[in-house]
């Protein structure tokens, strides 16, 4: 296990919205919620260089059922 910094961009892509520390067991979270929305992953920018930084991006949900979050891209 390890500790990384997870950066959570806008819809655009271009504004960090916020960032969050997880704990990474085995792979990154496939989704992070975030103030009730939620943020899948992307590319890190490449102009980063720091290690254990994940980047993810907002999406928009249109459907949410218990065990299921489908979005819109």
């Amino acid at each position: 296990m390890k500790a990384a910094r997870a950066i959570l961009f806008g819809l655009d892509r271009r504004v960090i919205v916020g960032a969050v520390r997880v704990v990474v067991a085995d792979q990154a979270p496939k989704v992070i919620m975030f103030d009730g929305d939620p943020f899948l992953p992307m590319p890190v920018p490449p102009t980063w260089s720091a290690k254990d930084v994940l980047a993810y991006g907002q999406e928009r949900p249109y459907r949410a059922d218990e065990g299921l979050l489908e979005v819109a891209s």
